[in-house]
């Protein structure tokens, strides 16, 4: 038994933050869905019974599937100090070796909700997770889990407690959960619960196993896929506003050859019938193709934009395969958009025109780069209303949320009337936050509830068809010419891709699988926007964390670019670009010159502000370049220093941190903008102040300018200097000239 000694605070703050899915991507806000309500149908003959009967059966079932909303007990904590920095979320710091919490007796009912569940933030990963149920404590009674992940963002952990819930004698009714065994850890928590196990949990072993092993084969046959010497070849796909070019080799080959077409969400290397374009000649081989763009459908047209496009022979035991799928090279664009780069590096992350008071901000501080978030299940509305107004694509109507749009117009335009680069961050919600049948649709079907958001369903042909709706209705909207409703310029597709099982979750996917997913999502946003712009981008998004992961479920980011250049030589290379997110070692350390983990090596853990240098030496790499020749794109897309709290030294050291930053990235040309994230500090940002502005809810300057503030507008003005002295001694430098790391980068 743990010693049963107490030491209880516990501090009261205000609520009242706006809303985090606004001011960034690491926030979805809850969901909250009304519990259906059923009321006898009377029969045509004035009989309530059949109906009531029913109802009774319906009942039942609901009551096996209540969950159990829990409450923490502020006078059983130990080793452990509980703050509430908003109504819906608590805060937990552990401060000794035994650190633990109870919760509030409950109702354990039927008794079928027998699963914890709750959504958490922990910068750092809690080893050694332990619940106990029922009164009295014991081993006996307890199950575990090795660790609390690393979840930067909101993530939703669950333990299924069924096991050490039959060993109890009778119907607990409070839980304990034992938070590792340091000081030092700080979680954020939201929606504990009890809840009924969802189907995955209640698969058989053999079930899991086997879905588990098809994936890993299926990662096999990609892997070959990849690495196989192809004896033909589609070398170029043109695509013009009525017909597709396609020219090719076929290496040679004999009779019966044809050209095949394959939509993406099918797994091509696996099908055995495509749909044959045009038989190709036996007696030479190169050839070109023309075929029409638009083909009729049941339901409207399919635009072969999104086709892929192999050579195939044809066989007794089917087809052989004997190209790469190809993607499309060119698209023409509608429209004769010049290229726009970022005049400064300057920028700002999570932009919102919802705080007008504000948008003064873009001015002073000389921003001409933004990020807008882009949450889609905003946008889109199953059926139309007096809310809604309609779009088409592709010969298929579809309805635009009107309120949502006018506020999108509104940021846009914002960003507009200063001529600001807008990069758009596509986030996939799950299947709750969509409207109605919209939600299937839409999520991954392999998405679990550990995400926080999905990935796009890239699976089935309704899925992408209404994925490339919105991003067509998007793309369209946002780069008409004149921009009467402002600009979208690129697309950043989902978030930090390489901790998927957090922000682009389609289930745990061995790794060339997972990017396989993430590789199509991202080549149908480029064809989208490049349909309006050829100039349109997009981009990956990376976290800070390189050569190394801190979650078993995450991958390396250079593991994750390494596969993304393996699909582009194979299916076609396409200029995307990298959205990276250098924070800090520690998010909550604004120090990032002590971060050990940052070295100069293409094999460093992590890429940090500190040894920013690398990412810069890595892009410059021949194999890393866009067909070889050119540089990729590079935004900084998400980061900040932090201010651990509104103390004066804790301020000087975030603002003396984006000066020592700002040293690094200016003269890495590679570096084409750093949008500082966060504009504003978010209490739904796992207790971390890495905003310019205080909380709005603050109580001694609400919004307040901190000093890094201050630092940022003078950076690139004559005001520099001054406004940077200070920060020398703080980082333990004579002069500027100390900071840029000028040595070689280790391999």
């Amino acid at each position: 038994m743990r010693p049963r000694t107490r030491m209880v605070r516990f501090v009261e703050c205000r609520a009242g933050s706006p809303d985090p899915a606004e001011l960034n991507p690491h926030c979805s806000g809850g969901v909250r869905r009304p519990r259906p309500t059923n009321a006898p149908a009377r029969c045509r003959h004035g009989c309530y019974w059949l109906a009531a009967c029913a109802l009774a059966i319906a009942v039942a079932a609901r009551a096996a599937e209540v969950e159990i909303p829990l409450s923490l007990d502020p006078a059983s904590v130990h080793d452990l100090v509980l703050t509430r920095p908003t109504a819906d979320i608590v805060e937990i710091r552990t401060t000794g070796v035994d650190p633990f919490v109870a919760t509030l007796p409950f109702n354990p009912g039927a008794g079928a909700a027998q699963v914890l569940s709750f959504e958490y933030i922990a910068i750092a990963a809690v080893p050694a997770i332990e619940v106990f149920v029922g009164r009295p404590w014991t081993e006996a009674r307890s199950q575990s889990a090795e660790q609390l992940p690393v979840a930067e963002g909101w993530s939703t952990f669950s333990l299924d407690l069924r096991a050490a819930w039959e060993r109890t004698s009778s119907p607990p009714d409070r839980l304990r959960l034992d938070f590792g065994r340091a000081a030092g850890h700080v979680i954020q928590l939201r929606n504990l619960r009890l809840r009924p196990p969802n189907p995955r949990e209640n698969e058989a072993d053999g079930v899991r196993l086997a879905r588990q092993q098809a994936d890993r084969a299926l990662d096999g046959e990609l892997r070959a896929y990849l690495g196989r010497s192809f004896s033909a070849h589609v070398n170029r796909v043109e695509v013009h506003a009525d017909e597709i070019e396609i020219s090719g080799d076929t290496g040679g080959a004999a009779a019966d050859l044809f050209l095949a077409e394959s939509p993406v969400w099918q797994q091509a290397i696996r099908e055995r019938s495509l749909p044959h374009v045009a038989a190709l000649p036996a007696n030479r081989r190169e050839f070109s193709i023309k075929v029409p763009r638009y083909l009729a459908s049941a339901d409207g047209r399919r635009d072969r934009l999104f086709t892929r496009w192999l050579i195939v022979r044809a066989g007794a035991r089917g087809e052989e395969q004997l190209s790469a799928a190809r993607y499309a090279d060119a698209v023409a664009a509608r429209h004769a958009w010049p290229e726009k780069k970022p005049r400064s590096k300057k920028g700002l992350g999570g932009f919102t025109a919802n705080r007008p008071e504000l948008l003064g901000d873009l001015d002073a501080l000389g921003i001409d780069s933004v990020t807008v978030n882009l949450q889609l299940s905003r946008y889109l509305r199953a059926q139309p209303s007096a809310k809604t107004f309609p779009f088409n694509c592709n010969g298929r109507t579809y309805q635009a949320d009107r309120a949502e749009i006018e506020k999108l117009d509104r940021t846009l335009l914002a960003a507009a009337r200063r001529d600001a680069l807008v990069l758009g961050i596509l986030l996939v919600s799950k299947a709750g936050a969509w409207d109605g049948a919209l939600g299937k649709i839409m999520q991954h079907p392999d998405c679990e509830p550990a995400g926080t958001f999905s990935m796009a369903n890239v699976t089935s042909a309704e899925g992408v068809e209404h994925y490339l709706a919105l991003l067509d209705f998007l793309a369209e909207r946002y780069s008409r010419p004149g921009a009467p409703f402002g600009r979208i310029h690129h697309f950043i597709v989902h978030n930090e891709v390489d901790a998927g099982w957090v922000w682009t979750n389609c289930g745990e996917k061995p790794p060339v699988l997972y990017l396989d997913q993430y590789h199509k999502s991202m080549r149908l946003a480029q064809l989208v926007a490049r349909q309006y712009d050829p100039h349109a981008r997009a981009y990956i998004s990376l976290t800070h964390h390189w050569a190394a992961t801190a979650n078993h479920r995450f991958y390396p980011g250079r593991e994750v670019l390494g596969h993304l250049l393996a699909f582009s030589r194979v299916e076609g290379d396409f200029d995307w670009g990298i959205a990276l997110h250098p924070y800090p070692e520690s998010l909550r350390e604004p120090k990032t010159w002590r971060d050990r983990q940052a070295t100069f090596s293409f094999d460093t853990p992590m890429i940090t502000f500190k040894n920013v240098e690398v990412l810069d030496a890595w892009v410059r790499e021949p194999a890393q370049r866009f067909r070889g020749r050119e540089l990729r794109s590079v935004h900084l897309s998400e980061q900040g220093p932090n201010s651990p709290d509104y103390s004066a030294p804790a301020l000087r050291e975030q603002a003396a941190a984006l000066a020592y930053v700002w040293q690094k990235i200016r003269r890495l040309e590679t570096i084409e903008a750093f949008e500082f994230h966060n504009w504003i500090d978010n209490r739904g940002e796992g207790g971390l102040r890495i905003g310019l502005r205080r909380f709005p809810d603050d109580r001694e300057e609400p919004f307040g300018r901190k000093p890094v503030w201050h630092v940022y507008r003078a950076l690139d003005t004559a005001d520099e200097a001054e406004a940077t002295a200070f920060a020398l001694p703080i980082i333990g430098v004579q002069n500027w000239d100390e900071v840029p790391y000028r040595g070689a980068i280790r391999r």
